[in-house]
């Protein structure tokens, strides 16, 4: 069952309030309306007018800026198709995206190459396992590649930079 982030209950909470003071100052005759009041309330009126102002203020400040804080925290670790990265994993896509999604075509990275094979393609529906999957990208940053039109250069990666690619393109290939 999905469960909604606190945060977004906070987002909307504060739009329908928004939205209710907009409509509140529209039937008092629009802002020169709703300004005749102030003036003739009490100064405790006034400052209570102007505390909820502030605090609606900085509340569509404070509700944007901890939603982007900390949703990207959230998205690091999801790939395509809803797959876990873990720390490793994560890491693997940060160096597949820096050297090798300029060949090769892979969903999870956004990645269109045209030089490389499609991995989606080429191992998600060749290869059936992970261990396979991880075995074949392993061999191939480590000898190298000369098919097609391009040549992957052998150990472009080495030790756990190349177990971190290789542990990412068998986890997200073909999803």
């Amino acid at each position: 069952m999905y469960r909604a982030d606190p945060m977004i209950y906070g987002f909307l909470i504060f739009w329908v309030v928004l939205g209710l003071a907009v409509f509140f100052v529209a039937m008092r005759g629009g802002p020169r309306g709703a300004r005749g009041p102030l003036h003739t309330e009490s100064k405790a009126g006034q400052r209570a007018v102007m505390v909820v102002v502030a605090v609606v203020f900085a509340f569509g400040l404070i509700v944007p800026a901890l939603v982007l804080a900390f949703n990207g925290a959230n998205k690091a670790s999801v790939a395509v198709g809803g797959i876990h990265l873990n720390a490793e994993q994560q890491h693997g896509r940060v160096l597949f995206s820096e050297s090798c999604a300029v060949c090769h075509t892979l969903a999870a990275s956004n990645s269109e190459g045209h030089v490389g094979p499609n991995l989606d393609v080429r191992l998600g529906s060749q290869i059936p396992t992970e261990a396979g999957r991880k075995a074949l990208v392993l061999s191939a940053i480590a000898e190298g590649r000369a098919r097609g039109l391009g040549q992957m250069p052998a150990l472009l990666y080495q030790g756990k930079d190349a177990e971190s690619i290789a542990d990412f393109v068998a986890a997200v290939a073909g999803h």
